[in-house]
């Protein structure tokens, strides 16, 4: 692309687009030649006014539509209903349907919500009216399904672990609303109540017939256990946790610190990536687990929009998969491209919904 350049606005490093002539026509510095400092102090001394200067295509803008897929977003509400009259069935009126269960986990509804990156994009896209609770039990259920796929579990462990997922934090039913909702911070004695909430959730589902499957149950008890044994209820370490417990502790805090909550706002996921790589370096965590959540789910994040500290609005366009701290390369609305690795006065503040973008 060319465009014209007043002389006293040329800088060295321009590419001449045009042959530029004297007033005789005669041809002083050719078309591609790399412009100098003495050259432009040269073309000051003629009476030549402007030149034109070869230029790249600006980039084009990112691509904003169909953020939301259709499909994706009626099989989500619908399931989400499902969950939530199952929810409020066993908490309040101490009914659980094993048909019900069956129905919401079919395989076309998992097939649609589990599938890949989209399912990523598409629970950081979606606005979330409703429970927040409901919400992130199925945040985390979706997730565990992606988990399942990626460590190449059979379909029965697939199936366990997300139902582990659904039910993962029902037992905060049983926990007063003030304190699962309150700003600021909690109390010892209110911080107790709160985290009676896996017990609580344990206790609601021993009496379904999901007792007889002791992978659920105990990822449901364990998913606040650390490894190195400062979880809760039981203290347990590492090697005394279930594999679901380490796995749902893992997906229960990305949701969490990546979603709105009352009392929070929602985080960058390279904030949360760098908290659980924190955790899992402190031996809280489990690495196995935690190193290949992070690294697909870089993956997964891939064409998300995102608000940048500076104000401005971007679409991931590159991550390097191969460093957990890696961060992404931006390209903003006007088209410019910010990689974020070695510009670190920008941030991501957060992934963007789709009515944000």
């Amino acid at each position: 692309m060319l465009k014209m350049y007043a002389v006293e606005s040329l800088r060295a490093g321009m590419i001449v687009g045009r042959d530029i002539v004297d007033e005789q026509g005669n041809s002083l510095i050719g078309m591609g030649t790399v412009l100098t400092k003495d050259m432009i102090y040269g073309l000051l001394d003629r009476p030549i006014f402007s030149v034109y200067i070869e230029e790249e295509e600006p980039a084009a803008a990112p691509h904003k539509e169909n953020l939301l897929d259709a499909a994706y977003t009626r099989c989500y509400e619908s399931v989400y209903k499902q969950l939530e009259s199952m929810f409020s069935g066993l908490v309040e009126r101490g009914e659980f349907s094993a048909n019900a269960l069956q129905a919401m986990m079919n395989e076309k509804n998992f097939t649609e919500l589990c599938d890949g990156a989209k399912a990523v994009s598409q629970i950081h896209n979606m606005g979330h009216e409703g429970s927040y609770l409901v919400h992130h039990c199925l945040h985390v259920g979706i997730l565990a399904g992606l988990m399942g796929r990626w460590l190449g579990w059979s379909m029965l462990d697939q199936y366990n672990l997300v139902i582990a997922g659904l039910f993962l934090d029902i037992g905060k039913k049983k926990v007063p609303a003030e304190l699962l909702e309150k700003q600021g911070g909690l109390t010892a004695e209110e911080y107790d109540e709160v985290k009676k909430h896996a017990q609580y959730g344990h206790d609601l589902l021993a009496g379904t017939t999901l007792n007889a499957n002791q992978d659920i149950m105990q990822g449901i008890l364990q998913h606040h256990e650390r490894s190195d044994g400062s979880g809760y209820p039981l203290q347990l370490k590492k090697e005394s946790i279930s594999r679901f417990g380490r796995i749902l502790a893992i997906l229960d805090i990305y949701d969490a610190m990546a979603s709105d909550r009352v009392f929070a706002k929602r985080r960058s996921p390279f904030d949360v990536f760098a908290t659980l790589y924190d955790d899992i370096l402190d031996g809280k965590l489990d690495t196995e687990y935690g190193v290949l959540f992070i690294k697909h789910l870089c993956h997964a994040l891939n064409g998300n929009w995102v608000r940048l500290s500076n104000g401005e609005k971007g679409q991931i366009v590159y991550l390097d998969e191969s460093r957990v701290r890696s961060l992404p390369v931006v390209q903003t609305e006007q088209g410019e491209f910010i990689d974020l690795n070695k510009n670190r006065d920008i941030k991501v503040e957060c992934i963007l919904t789709a009515s944000e973008v």
